[in-house]
This record gives C-alpha cells, sequence and structure tokens, in this order.
C-alpha cells in the first residue's frame, strides 16, 4: 500500500481535504502547476519607482520605440492606445482621472487635453452683395477643425439668406475656438460658488477646473457663461481647465446648405472668423458634413477600452457609450445605450461587449457601435469590483457574491463553482478584487479577512479544474502589457514585473489533500524525484539578491526603522509595531522540504539536497490518514511514498 503523486494539480477549497481529487491540494502557494510538476515561481523585479505619492492604484507603460514611460495614478484610472490613422501621432487616453484626457507621448503624463472637440456656441452671421445669376437661398454652419483633425459638432445655423449664386456672401462672427480659461465674478452661498464668466466658458459638469490654486470639479452649468462648483471661492477672477481643449493651431470648416432642407456640403478648410464665399456649387470641395453629432464623449465616462471596429467605449451611470470608429474624439449619442442598472464595469472580447452591473450583467453585440444588440443574461450575479472586470478568450470575468462569473455568447456561468462555496468565497472580499490576465492565466488579487490570507489567487481557465494556486503577492495594481505580454505590479515599494527576477525563486508551499486508506498503515519510505540543477547566473543572482536583502535590513536598523510604528504604513499591510527588517532570501535555493503527517501530527521533516534519496521514516505512527506538505524552490516531479522501500520500488 503506497502513495504516488505524479501529477500536482492545484487548490479546491469548497472540497474537505478527505475528498478531493487526486493529487489535489489543499494549499497550493506560489506554484507552477501548468506543466503538472511543481515548478517554483520567479520573484518580481522592481523596474520603476515613481516620484508620485502612492499607492499607485493604476499603472500603464506607454512606448514609443525604444521609449517607455510609466504612468500611474492614486485612483482607478482605464488608459489605452488611442485607434489612430497610421498618418497621426501616437495618442494615448484615459478616463476617470477627471473628464477623459488624451496625450501625445512627448506630453505624458503632466500635460493631457481634454479628449474631444466642443461645438461651437455662436451662430455665423451671413450677409449678400452684388451679382446678376440666379437667385438661391443658403444656411451656413461651421465647425471646430483641430491640428489632429478632430472635428467638432457643426454650430448653431445661420438665418436662411437669399441672394445671387454668383455673388459674394459674407460670413462673420464665428467663434474663435473654445475657452480653456476664463475671467468674470464669484459669489458664495450653502456651500457653492456660483461663477458669472465675461464669456462663454464651454465647461459641462464634471469637468475639472483649477479656482484659487484648487481643483475642483464643475458641479452645474446654468448657462454658455456661468457655472457653479462646490466649496467657497468668493473672492475668484479667474479660472483655468485642467485638462484643456485642443486648440492650438485649431482653424473652422464652413458648410453651406442650398434653402432649408439641403444637405450642408464643405465651402471650404482652414477659413478664420469671417469668410468670404464666391465659390459656385460646383466649385466647392462639397464633402458633406458628418460630424453633426459628434460630441465630446460624457465628462463622467469611465471604463474606457477599445472595441474591434476601431471605435472607443466606455460607461457613465447605467449607460453604454461609443465613439465613432477611428474617431475617438467623436462620441455621437445615437451611440448610447442606457441600460435598467448601474454599470459597474465593462469587458471587451471578440465584438462583444459585456457590461456587469449592480444587478444582472448584459451582453451588447455588434461588429461596428451602430448595428449593436443587447441581451440580457438573466442571472442575478452583481459586480462586486470595477477593478475585477477581466476579458478572457471566449467571454468576460467579474467578481460576484457568488463566485467569479463568466459572461459570454453561450450565457452566464459561476466559473469558480466548482472551487468555491459561497462562504468561502466571501472570506477573499472579492469587493476589493482587482484582476489582469497575462499568458492565458487570469490573476486575482483578494483582500484580507480573519480566516484566510491576502494575495492573488491565478487560474488558468484552459485547465480550471485543476489550475487554482496562490500568490503570496498583495499588489495595489495589476496590469498586463499590451505591448510585450508581461504582468506589471506596484506596491509600496515601486512598479515590478511579475517572475522576472533571474535566479531569485519564490519558495512554494504546496500541501496535499488528505490520503484516507483502508487501514491504518505505517510509511516507512519515501522518496522525492525533482531537479535541484541551478546556472551560474542564477546562482550569483540569489547571492546578489540577499546580499541586498542584509544590506538593506542593516540600513533599516541603522536607521532605528527596526520597529514599527502607527501610522508607519498603510492600514491592513504590516501590523502596528512589526518590524520593517525583511527575511532574507534562503541560501539553500536547490532544495525541498518534505513534511509526512500521520493524522494531525507531523511525524517526519527533512530538508533535501539531493533528488531521488530514499528516505527513512520513523516507525511507531501508523495512521489511515495520510498529508504530505512539500515546501522548496526546485522542479518538483513526483513524490511517493510506502510501508517499505521494496514497495516503494514498485509503485
Amino acid at each position: 500500500m503506497g502513495i504516488s503523486i505524479t501529477r500536482f494539480g492545484g487548490m479546491m477549497p469548497r472540497r474537505a481535504a478527505q475528498l478531493l481529487p487526486e493529487g489535489f491540494a489543499t494549499e497550493a502557494i506560489n506554484c507552477d502547476i501548468a506543466s503538472g510538476q511543481i515548478r517554483p515561481t520567479m520573484r518580481i523585479q522592481l523596474v520603476s519607482t515613481p516620484t508620485v505619492s502612492g499607492p499607485w492604484v493604476s499603472i500603464y507603460r506607454a512606448v514609443e520605440g525604444a521609449v517607455q514611460r510609466w504612468l500611474v495614478w492614486s485612483r482607478d484610472v482605464d488608459v489605452l492606445q488611442l485607434p489612430l490613422a497610421p498618418t497621426l501621432a501616437r495618442r494615448w487616453a484615459w478616463s476617470g482621472d477627471g473628464e477623459p484626457r488624451h496625450a501625445r507621448f512627448a506630453d505624458l503624463p503632466n500635460s493631457p487635453l481634454a479628449l474631444g472637440i466642443p461645438r461651437p456656441l455662436a451662430a455665423p452671421a451671413v450677409s449678400h452683395s452684388g451679382g446678376s445669376g440666379a437667385a438661391a437661398t443658403r444656411v451656413y454652419v461651421y465647425t471646430f477643425l483641430s491640428q489632429w483633425h478632430e472635428e467638432s459638432q457643426d454650430s448653431p445655423a445661420s438665418a436662411l439668406v437669399t441672394g445671387r449664386v454668383d455673388g459674394t456672401w459674407s460670413i462673420s462672427g464665428m467663434d474663435a475656438a473654445p475657452a480653456n480659461s476664463g475671467t468674470g465674478t464669484a459669489t458664495h452661498a450653502d456651500g457653492v460658488t456660483t461663477f458669472t464668466n465675461s464669456g462663454n466658458h464651454w465647461l459641462r459638469v464634471g469637468d475639472e477646473v483649477t479656482i484659487s490654486a484648487q481643483r475642483v470639479a464643475v458641479s452645474e452649468v446654468v448657462s454658455n457663461s456661468v457655472f457653479r462648483v462646490p466649496g467657497n471661492f468668493a473672492g475668484a477672477t479667474s479660472w483655468s481647465r485642467v485638462a484643456p481643449w485642443n486648440t492650438t493651431g485649431m482653424t473652422r470648416r464652413l458648410y453651406r446648405s442650398a434653402g432649408s432642407g439641403g444637405r450642408f456640403q464643405l465651402v471650404a478648410d482652414n477659413v478664420g472668423t469671417t469668410y468670404s464665399d464666391t465659390l459656385t456649387d460646383a466649385q466647392i470641395p462639397g464633402d458633406e458634413l458628418i460630424s453633426s453629432d459628434w460630441a465630446p464623449p460624457p465628462a463622467g465616462l469611465r471604463g474606457l477600452r477599445a472595441h474591434p471596429s476601431g471605435a472607443l467605449v466606455g460607461f457613465v451611470g447605467a449607460t453604454l457609450c461609443f465613439s465613432e470608429p477611428m474617431q475617438p474624439h467623436a462620441w455621437p449619442p445615437r451611440f448610447q445605450r442606457t441600460l435598467a442598472h448601474q454599470i459597474v464595469g465593462i469587458g471587451v472580447y471578440a465584438t462583444t461587449v459585456v457590461a456587469a452591473t449592480e444587478a444582472a450583467p448584459y451582453l451588447v453585440t455588434g461588429a461596428t457601435p451602430a448595428s449593436i444588440s443587447i441581451d440580457l443574461i438573466n442571472e442575478s450575479w452583481p459586480c462586486l469590483s470595477k477593478r475585477g472586470v477581466v476579458a478572457v478568450e471566449d467571454g468576460v470575468l467579474y467578481p460576484s457574491a457568488h463566485g467569479l462569473a463568466h459572461v459570454s455568447q453561450r450565457g452566464g456561468v459561476l466559473w469558480t463553482q466548482h472551487l468555491y462555496e459561497r462562504e468561502g468565497w466571501r472570506k477573499l472580499q472579492p469587493q476589493l478584487m482587482v484582476a489582469a490576465v497575462s499568458e492565458g492565466r487570469v490573476y486575482a488579487r483578494h483582500g484580507l479577512s480573519a480566516d484566510f490570507d491576502c494575495g492573488t489567487l491565478m487560474f488558468a481557465p484552459g485547465e480550471r479544474e485543476a489550475s487554482l494556486t496562490r500568490l503570496d503577492l498583495w499588489p495595489d495594481a495589476l496590469f498586463s502589457d499590451p505591448h510585450n505580454g508581461r504582468l506589471y505590479l506596484s506596491n509600496a515599494q515601486g512598479i515590478f514585473e511579475f517572475a522576472a527576477a533571474v535566479g531569485q525563486r519564490l519558495t512554494y508551499t504546496w500541501r496535499s489533500g488528505e490520503y484516507v486508506l483502508p487501514r491504518p498503515v505505517n510509511f516507512g519510505a519515501a522518496v522525492v524525484d525533482f531537479v535541484a540543477e541551478m546556472s551560474e547566473a542564477e546562482v550569483a543572482a540569489a547571492l546578489s539578491a540577499r546580499s541586498a536583502a542584509e544590506a538593506d535590513n542593516q540600513n533599516a536598523v541603522t536607521n532605528n526603522r527596526g520597529q514599527g510604528s502607527i501610522n508607519g504604513s498603510r492600514l491592513l499591510r504590516r501590523a502596528i509595531n512589526a518590524s520593517p527588517v525583511v527575511s532574507l532570501p534562503p541560501l539553500a535555493v536547490a532544495a525541498v522540504n518534505v513534511a509526512v503527517h500521520a493524522g494531525d501530527r507531523m511525524v517526519y521533516s527533512a530538508l533535501l539536497a539531493e533528488p531521488r534519496s530514499l528516505l527513512r521514516l520513523p516507525s511507531g505512527h501508523k495512521s489511515d490518514r495520510w498529508t504530505v506538505e512539500l515546501t522548496g524552490s526546485v522542479w518538483l516531479r513526483s513524490f511517493k511514498m510506502a510501508e517499505t522501500a521494496t514497495a516503494l520500488n514498485r509503485l
């Protein structure tokens, strides 16, 4: 009679230890079990130390050529590279840090512009003179055109003017550009300041402005010249946008229509605030106005994502919003869909958007924003964490009160139902989950509770029946880099690349399920097969890491940092009065510790540096319940245990 483990699996916390399938574990920490063997996970590698104050809740690596730039925020921000024509400079956009913003690489991260171009507010004035041809009645409108060829909605239309087709039509009174600052007077009452601008302000509710050196969001727009902000700014005489409109080099496009019902056609590009139109219908470029509803994205837009059509998608409250394909500045109201429930987060896979709400999820499907259809998934799975929503190959995952919900064209399933019952899942505090997908694996940071250590769950969707393991990492942010496919995380020390430190292996722990035998036995022999080889580079890196940790600990003691303090670190990250001195990486980096338990007693423990050595287990420990725990940093192939060495050879 014996125990043979030749394929190591992950955890299934829902099952009792004695009911686990063969090869499953009650604990699998820092294990890579994709191959069926246990392979150590490499340590994280510091790649950037942000200069702005943390915690860094959102991180993103922008890349242009061989240059990279890390963007960090202390709030929940969604970032992406904009889908643009190849002739245009690369730009990045983000939502969640005030109104949606964008910037070129050279302007990241501190000089953003507001995403979108607002419409002109003044209708053009038109007069006619001269000519002897046929009579015509015309209406004129104009649009703003940015330096990056972003076109706004059209202005209010001019009055109908009748004249001669070969005469001169004089257009005046066109707005110069949207205002990025203004002057005026302010009054305060009931905790709100009303600012009366000297001209049009082009502000929206949610736009951020600086008044009296303070950053504040607009709370109400009374009129084109009056807005309100919370707080007392009664002495203020000026304001400026935190993220300006893109007005540098801005011009106008002029359009005209014949009569009151014809379509507007382009008269001229690059016009000033006045223009003299002497062109016949045959002479004008004649391109039709297509931007009549190209509004900027809503100021409160969140969850910015890219759609395969080239459109962007985000949400405000219960409303899902799309941009025009390949026109990230233009968000037509006709592409908005309001759902029955408030949206918590969204994910995009293939041509489908999954909206995870405060109640049931929705499938929003369509090749383009103009052709979308919406289906309700009739499951009461409220989404608990926006930052826990991730797209996988065949759907979208998000944390609910019942487990990780998976929503796709096939409907909805509780993806972790076989792993966790509701109470066990609740202990993970799914409302705090932050998730990312990298190299085909799902990483989900879970919260702290009295019954379960904080950490990061790791799933392999293709092998989900046996893929759950846990990392002893609790990052503030997770980021899967679309440029190189690598996983990054942030903590109080900086930004790290996951599993990137050569030679510095995390110590894993794998504890088997409980093997229940037909009768009590005394196991007398065991053997562990593992690969203990390390390259010279790995050994050197391991020794270097230990030396660095020793130096840091010495610095902590020398500078009286050997004791913790109240307010010495962020809440729940370190115990009060705990020491910041770190544990040294073990020098026995190519070893495995074997602990054998008979019932509730540990009857054997040994640190092994040589593979396939015969282990002599002590006598006098008969039991019908056995468990093995393996802790180490080697590639572990198998574990076998039997009553005698002869019986061991037969396993």
